[in-house]
């Protein structure tokens, strides 16, 4: 009986003392990604095939949400 109290004691006394893991890495933000856009006014031009273009122009760059990953651990 006393073993059992023993165990159950020393398991929260472990799980008090257990160091607290580090934060996990900040979401990104749209101000953290450099993307060329194209100022009001500009020619948009249209190019075919496969071009070497020295100053792109970027009219539309996908979304930025972002959603938490989940899985599912494992289950086969």
């Amino acid at each position: 009986m006393w073993y059992v109290v023993g165990a159950i004691v020393l398991a929260v006394i472990t799980v008090f003392l257990m160091p607290k893991p580090p934060p996990g890495p900040k979401p990104s933000t749209v101000s953290d990604v450099r993307v060329p856009i194209t100022e009001e006014g500009e020619e948009v031009g249209a190019v075919y095939g496969t071009v070497w273009i020295t100053a792109p122009q970027i009219v539309w760059y996908g979304d930025f949400s972002s959603k938490a990953i989940k899985s599912e651990g494992g289950k086969k």
